[in-house]
């Protein structure tokens, strides 16, 4: 396997040390996307809040200072990173302030309505069916809900070695599927030093 190839599994599905030191890197180097999508989800202390693809769990450390009184749940495709959470977060388990599940996108296991705000951080690109996976977000998002999604430019990607080895999107891609599952949609340009990226948000038709 080359090194670009097990690069993209390692970002898609972590595991062993390698899984460990992505965790790091992406608390690091997504740390500008996460504050980008904390910003636009807004919680509030009551909100039910999903993180799909919570990686080193960064953001969901910082929604937990402020979703004291409802409830804050992750899931992630790797379970060394579940587990890593876990670790990182054991007082707000224990305390089932945070839920944390092993899960695809494309199969998000929660009711239909569960929560009014979900987001997810640079995760797309590793999704196995982008189009079903919004489907699962916007089935599980109550009336009006909110979703947030934020991820690099497809530009800022192609130049990296292990693009051709994951889901590249432009943003007008995401667009029509999401508005197939009927969520409206705002798009946003920005940049950080790292790379430009996308932050889209999105209301579920009433």
């Amino acid at each position: 396997m080359s090194f670009a190839r097990y690069a993209a599994a390692q970002l898609g599905n972590p595991s062993g040390i390698a899984g460990n030191l992505a965790a790091f890197v992406w608390n690091r180097r997504n740390a500008v996307l996460n504050d980008v999508v904390f910003d636009a989800l807004n919680p509030g202390p009551t909100d039910r809040v999903l993180e799909v693809g919570f990686g080193g769990g960064y953001l969901l450390g910082r929604m937990s200072a402020i979703v004291t009184d409802g409830l804050l749940t992750g899931v992630d495709i790797s379970p060394a990173m579940v587990r890593l959470c876990e670790k990182r977060h054991r007082s707000l388990v224990e305390s089932g302030r945070l839920e944390l599940k092993v899960a695809q996108a494309e199969s998000l296991p929660f009711p239909s309505g569960h929560f009014n705000k979900a987001c997810s951080v640079n995760s797309i690109f590793y999704w196995h069916d982008a189009q079903r996976a919004l489907s699962e977000l916007a089935r599980v998002l109550s009336e009006d809900g909110h979703l947030v999604l934020c991820f690099t430019h497809k530009e800022s990607l192609e130049r990296r070695g292990f693009a051709k080895h994951v889901a590249l999107y432009d943003p007008e891609d995401i667009e029509r599927m999401a508005m197939l599952c009927g969520l409206w949609v705002t798009t946003k340009r920005a940049s950080d030093m790292h790379r430009e990226f996308l932050c889209m948000t999105a209301r579920k038709k009433p």
